[in-house]
């Protein structure tokens, strides 16, 4: 991997590898999930990177997703069941199963042979929802290389406060009717009483210490509304202190919920701290 590639159009020579963008399909639960695997070019095997967007998934990160790949990264992004059109009705545990099939789909010897897959260097990054799913993946250990989870939203404590705080319930509903639309199988009330039945499951605080076992970096944002900090983010952090912070890395840009003026900072930090988990087992100790 090359972290001056990320925004350099490779040069390729005559080769029976070419980069590509090819459609796949993941089944989860006996449910197809549609996806793109960016692939690099070259012989390989190359590292690889599952992509989670958020909740609905608006936002894609497909920038991101050539960035990586220029970089080096084999890259996947799908939808979970019930969005964007792969079967199946939409949770958020199904979200959760679906990030795990879509790991043991890369993790396969047949898609690495196929794509040219380095099984043993496969990293889980998601933003927002996608970094919900991350920290949760994280804690239950995939045995991959390591997790980036942008932004994350913590279902968990919010389940946990909308039981007891009229406004935190509030903003659930109107979170839920405004992007429940591309959704298929789920209303705003099943997702509201999902949130609250698996709260203390859920919470991000209450998985600190796992989490702390393995390669994490944890990134938010200063001006984000929706993944507030005050919120889904500094009470891990000090959980988290309190740990073995040796594999964990945690940085706040100012920044929106989606970066959106800073998509290419954000990008280089992702990527100058995943090339040190690959090239090493050694962590970084600070931006």
């Amino acid at each position: 991997m090359q972290f001056k590639k990320l925004y350099e159009d490779p040069v390729i020579e005559e080769s029976e590898f070419p980069p590509d963008s090819m459609a796949v399909v993941i089944n989860s639960n006996s449910k197809n999930l549609y996806g793109v695997l960016y692939t690099v070019a070259g012989r390989g095997p190359h590292p690889a990177m599952v992509l989670l967007h958020g909740f609905p998934g608006t936002e894609k990160n497909l920038d991101m997703a050539h960035a990586f790949r220029r970089a080096g990264w084999n890259t996947l992004v799908f939808h979970y069941r019930g969005s964007w059109g792969s079967e199946g009705c939409f949770s958020f545990q199904n979200v959760l199963d679906d990030v795990k099939a879509a790991i043991e789909f890369v993790k396969s010897e047949e898609t690495a042979r196929r794509y040219r897959i380095d099984r043993d260097n496969i990293v889980l990054l998601g933003h927002s929802m996608g970094g919900f799913a991350t920290l949760l993946t994280a804690a239950d250990n995939m045995d991959i290389k390591a997790y980036v989870a942008i932004a994350p939203f913590d279902f968990g404590a919010m389940g946990k406060n909308s039981e007891k705080d009229d406004k935190a319930l509030r903003f659930l509903q109107e979170m839920f009717k405004e992007c429940i639309i591309p959704l298929k199988g789920t209303t705003v009330e099943e997702l509201i009483n999902e949130a609250i039945a698996n709260s203390d499951k859920w919470s991000f605080v209450n998985n600190a210490e796992k989490l702390a076992e393995q390669k994490l970096l944890l990134i938010a944002a200063k001006k984000d509304n929706l993944s507030i900090p005050e919120l889904h983010y500094y009470p891990l952090l000090n959980k988290m202190l309190k740990y073995n912070t040796e594999n964990f890395e945690y940085i706040m840009l100012n920044s929106d919920h989606s970066f959106q003026d800073k998509r290419i900072l954000l990008t280089e930090i992702i990527e100058s701290w995943l090339e040190k988990q690959i090239k090493s087992e050694s962590n970084i100790k600070s931006f």
